[in-house]
């Protein structure tokens, strides 16, 4: 239940493996993500609003705040309180009814969900199922124990008498083991199998990387799906804050990587084409991601929950350079890790010797190997079903 492209994509290895366990899904999303399902064994209904639109209005708030000279919110505090304001707000009121619909319709033994999706929490609870949560974004930040008592606050109001688990006291989803993990807090139970290489049906490695120059180290760099979602609105004339400058961040990367010593692909969802950059530094709007890191030596990013396992699930080492929300504690965690370095600023040189660094250093390429050595360990994903079911059937996840 999420209508994220990049949240979207983090099901598909568990959805997949439900559907050749014989599973039923029901997937609910957004208008845009039916596409990015259409080759999926799930069923899908657009019945979530359209994440672009989400994005709009919380843009425009962002600015109105800034412009009224009220500092941006950010952090662990905040987002508890964003939960509680979910409620608080009936925003749930319009979304709601038809999901709950759809769900009794379709008679669901399991809801699996976003971390920080409420409304699939709300239909678990009430039809008296289970609910598991997915891993990734903010959430992360967060401890999970003080999470009642937003929900235990709106109960009544909400007419639910509950499980009294909470938002994640039936389990949480990760894809990375417990000494790898980037939470901030313990989670009461997780469950943690081993992602397949990611790919959309038919998906390749671009002929064209494969052609690039051997001899130097392949560098791969994006920028991930917000901000190419943020620099559109604001062509489409959504005011942006100051702190998010897509063509900056574009700018940036496309500077930093032309003056390091390798071969790069900066993947930059449309943003910047026309930016000056080095001959050795290619642009695309898109790549398949999962496989150009199965190529590369070196992954430049913002620090997206996503990205990061990926690139820890093909062995690469990173930059990270964060920009909001849980990425300046995931930059913290790779330095932490030793599978790459956090960069603050807006050096390209500061940037570029961090690149370098990495590259040349052999530690941090041995140390994201070893890493990836941690994750193939883990249970297949294909063994997850076997899990759930146990959740359902009330015997815990052992």
């Amino acid at each position: 239940m999420n209508a994220s492209p990049s949240h979207v994509r983090k099901f598909i290895p568990l959805t997949r493996a439900l559907a050749e366990a014989g599973h039923e899904i029901h997937f609910v999303t957004s208008e845009p993500m039916l596409a990015e399902l259409a080759r999926e064994p799930v069923t899908a209904s657009p019945l979530l609003p359209n994440a672009y639109d989400g994005l709009a209005a919380l843009l425009k708030g962002m600015a109105a705040a800034e412009a009224a000279g009220h500092a941006a919110a950010g952090g662990e505090q905040d987002q508890t309180a964003g939960i509680n304001l979910v409620f608080g707000l009936g925003v749930w009121r319009e979304i709601l009814p038809p999901v709950l619909d759809t769900a009794r319709e379709f008679k669901p033994d399991l809801v699996l969900r976003d971390d920080f999706d409420v409304i699939g929490y709300l239909v678990a609870e009430q039809l008296e199922i289970p609910h598991v949560a997915m891993s990734g974004g903010s959430t992360i930040l967060l401890d999970p124990a003080r999470l009642a008592d937003p929900l235990d606050a709106h109960r009544e109001a909400l007419g639910i008498a509950g499980s009294g688990r909470g938002l994640y006291g039936y389990g949480r989803v990760d894809y990375l083991p417990p000494e790898l993990s980037f939470t901030a807090h313990a989670w009461p139970v997780e469950l943690r199998f081993r992602q397949p290489v990611l790919t959309r049906p038919g998906e390749a490695l671009p002929s064209w990387i494969a052609d690039l120059p051997a001899g130097k180290p392949l560098v791969y760099a994006a920028v991930g799906t917000s901000l190419p979602m943020q620099a559109k609105l604001n062509r489409e004339g959504v005011p942006l804050p100051s702190s998010i400058r897509p063509e900056h961040e574009v700018g940036l990367i496309l500077a930093t990587l032309s003056e390091v010593d390798c071969v790069a692909v900066v993947a930059t969802g449309g943003i910047g084409a026309d930016l000056p950059k080095a001959e050795h530094v290619h642009v695309v709007d898109h790549v398949p991601q999962p496989l150009v890191l199965e190529a590369a030596d070196l992954f430049l990013n913002h620090g997206g929950y996503n990205g990061i396992r990926e690139s820890l699930r093909a062995g690469v080492p990173m930059v990270v350079r964060p920009q909001g929300s849980d990425q300046p504690r995931n930059a913290q965690r790779v330095t932490e890790l030793g599978v790459g370095v956090g960069v603050t600023g807006d050096d390209p040189a500061t940037l570029a010797e961090a690149c370098e660094t990495v590259l040349t250093d052999g530690s941090f390429r041995a140390t994201a190997s070893a890493a990836r050595r941690r994750i193939l360990a883990l249970p297949g994903v294909e063994t997850a079903p076997e899990r759930l079911e146990r959740i359902v059937n009330g015997a815990g996840v052992a």
